[in-house]
């Protein structure tokens, strides 16, 4: 199995909750959808670079401090 690096949904969701900030104000800030944000608390994704830039920026983190590994064929989507 490949290893893959995704996007840890429980880090998030740990500094979302350290921000105060609600599910609205976040998506705002980033520039995307709440629906977006409730599908990057639900598990473990896929994200885009630019995405984990401004989330790292937003939260004071490193982007790598977002980033968890998975195995390929894991069920991501």
């Amino acid at each position: 199995m490949t290893k893959t690096v995704l996007f840890s949904h429980k880090k998030f969701i740990k500094e979302m909750k350290a921000s105060n900030l609600s599910q609205e104000q976040l998506a705002e800030h980033l520039g995307i959808s709440d629906r977006h944000i409730r599908n990057l608390k639900r598990k473990d994704i896929p994200i885009s670079a630019p995405l984990l830039y401004r989330i790292s920026q937003e939260f004071g983190q490193s982007m790598e401090y977002f980033l968890t590994s998975g195995e390929e064929g894991d069920d991501i989507l």
